[in-house]
């Protein structure tokens, strides 16, 4: 695109691995992904977000996205600097400040400013509504907005916040009272740590699957959080069982595994054939073949699109699967939107 005055250079960007390169003028800045001898900026600690990392020269993030990365099993090979919300951080040709994106621990979107004066935002994943343990993303002012769109078409609102705790804690009663357990099936990083937040909050047991679960809760514990369960490697865990509890899962083959491991087979078979699964994702929503509960830690259809009209950006750029089919929509709203594919 063109900057806001004739001498201004011209904004590039390139989908690279799983992220994007930016260029601008003299600028090379790479997002979620990694060039040789440049600038990573890090949003948070998804596997789908690393591809590449490891050849940047230097990654920028947050120190509770680097905490994450190390809870499971990641590292970062270039040089680390660490930025806090509304922390800027400087080089040649641009500012760029981190900003809270609400998608799991210590996840950022960057707003980018350029000395010639165009601003650029990045959102990487957000979501725009509070939860157990993040706090919503809030739109900033920006002259161009790079956007993800997973669920960036109509079908894609979901339930409030508050309907599908009461659903998930609703569900937990019905199925302890039962003498069933209900198994939540989750990521390690964001979604585990909220599940498990919500049914502490609603007063059950709660016991982790996988030892993933245990270290990234740590890190949740050292960035302020007060998450409090049982691993399956305590002792506690076994008379939880009988007690009534819900388990966190995000690998249930290792939950499985760990069962056996601390029961025995025998007991184990009967603990495991009284299991429940849910799933906690927003693909549940429409995939009527899943079990469970809405759930995401991204922002849904109406919440991208409000939040691209408050960012008030002279053109927006989206990325991820629904790219072409939300910068329609954008259009359709008054929006100069593309897709970047």
């Amino acid at each position: 695109m063109s900057g806001a005055g004739p001498l201004m250079s011209t904004l590039k960007l390139k989908k690279h691995a799983d992220g994007i390169v930016l260029d601008y003028g003299h600028v090379r800045l790479a997002l979620d992904t990694g060039i040789k001898g440049e600038t990573t900026l890090l949003t948070h600690g998804h596997t789908d977000h690393l591809r590449g990392v490891e050849k940047a020269h230097r990654v920028v993030a947050t120190k509770a996205t680097i905490d994450t990365l190390g809870a499971r099993g990641y590292g970062v090979k270039g040089r680390v600097e660490l930025l806090e919300y509304n922390q800027r951080i400087g080089q040649l040709g641009v500012v760029v400040t981190a900003i809270n994106a609400g998608h799991v621990l210590g996840s950022s979107m960057y707003l980018m400013e350029f000395d010639e004066g165009l601003s650029v935002l990045y959102t990487g994943d957000f979501n725009v509504v509070d939860s157990m343990v993040h706090r919503a993303a809030s739109p900033v002012s920006a002259d161009v907005l790079i956007t993800e769109a997973t669920y960036g078409t109509p079908e894609w609102v979901f339930p409030s916040r508050k309907s599908i705790y009461n659903d998930i804690l609703t569900t937990t009663t019905e199925v302890i009272e039962n003498e069933r357990i209900p198994v939540f099936l989750a990521y390690s990083l964001g979604k585990a740590q909220e599940a498990i937040a919500l049914l502490q909050w609603g007063g059950f047991n709660v016991v982790s699957g996988n030892h993933r679960i245990d270290e990234v809760c740590n890190v949740y514990n050292q960035h302020g959080s007060d998450l409090r369960h049982t691993s399956l490697k305590q002792g506690d865990a076994k008379n939880l069982f009988s007690d009534g509890c819900a388990i966190v899962s995000s690998s249930f083959h290792h939950t499985r595994n760990n069962v056996r491991a601390a029961l025995g087979d025998r007991a184990a078979n009967r603990v495991i054939n009284r299991m429940e699964h849910y799933s906690l994702s927003g693909w549940t929503l429409s995939d009527s073949s899943k079990t469970g509960f809405p759930l995401s830690a991204h922002a849904d259809f109406k919440g991208l699109k409000k939040f691209a009209k408050k960012v008030n950006p002279r053109v927006v750029y989206c990325f991820t699967g629904n790219a072409s089919q939300f910068s329609g929509h954008l259009v359709d709203d008054g929006l100069n939107a593309v897709p970047l594919e």
